[in-house]
């Protein structure tokens, strides 16, 4: 091997023409950029319209189902009226409570001689029976009314919940008369809800809050006693 052939040939260098681009596209100019941008701003503009739209939809749609609540399909009677539908939403759960009650009554009531007997008209006079009517309501509810609602649930409800509450209901809440029509007066004493309470202290136009005439009568006794 010759000397000659130990000695690699450089490779020629490549110019700086040659090494971009055989055409380079020329640089915008300020109008072509701003055009550029304006477009792009119509487009966001564009679809940021047809989100609020869409949402719009997604609202109605929404709305719609909380006019009409989703009834399950082992319901066989219309549910009764609630303070959770859209529109009672002016009431409180008392409302629920009453027309729960209403229900039961039409519903609910079995053979003569049994313990599925009807909610006495005395119930709100009974403080244990209110409680328990309160969540045997909104079980009922959870077990029948929305998308939440399961078969199981509802079964669990009549076979336990329903069962235990007319036991109490005879035995523990209500006295025999008022199970005939007669009320009389039996276990804790008779109470006004939290709902009827916080409405009954909101003022009427031109009245001053019942806290604000309860502090007045504080100070002019605090006054008075300091004379």
């Amino acid at each position: 091997m010759s000397e000659d052939d130990d000695i690699s040939t450089p490779e020629p260098e490549r110019s700086v023409e040659a090494i971009q681009p055989e055409r380079q596209q020329p640089a915008r100019s300020r109008a072509e950029l701003d055009a550029i941008t304006e477009e792009l701003w119509s487009r966001m503009q564009a679809q940021q319209s047809e989100i609020e739209q869409l949402q719009e939809k997604l609202a109605e749609l929404e709305n719609d189902a909380e006019d009409k609540p989703r009834l399950a399909p082992w319901l066989p009677f219309p549910a009764p009226l609630a303070a959770e539908d859209t529109q009672q939403r002016e009431q409180t759960p008392v409302f629920t409570v009453t027309n729960f009650v209403q229900y039961y009554n039409a519903v609910y009531v079995g053979k003569s001689g049994t313990r599925a007997v009807a909610i006495p008209d005395c119930w709100p006079q009974h403080p244990g029976l209110v409680a328990e009517l309160a969540t045997l309501a909104y079980t009922w509810r959870a077990a029948h009314v929305g998308k939440g609602a399961e078969a199981s649930d509802a079964q669990y409800w009549h076979d336990r919940w329903r069962t235990g509450f007319t036991e109490r209901l005879v035995t523990e809440w209500t006295h025999q008369h008022c199970l005939t029509g007669n009320h009389k007066a039996v276990g804790a004493t008779p109470a006004v809800d939290r709902f009827t309470v916080d409405r009954s202290e909101e003022p009427q136009a031109g009245e001053v809050p019942s806290s604000t005439t309860q502090l007045r009568e504080h100070e002019d006794e605090v006054v008075s006693h300091a004379w």
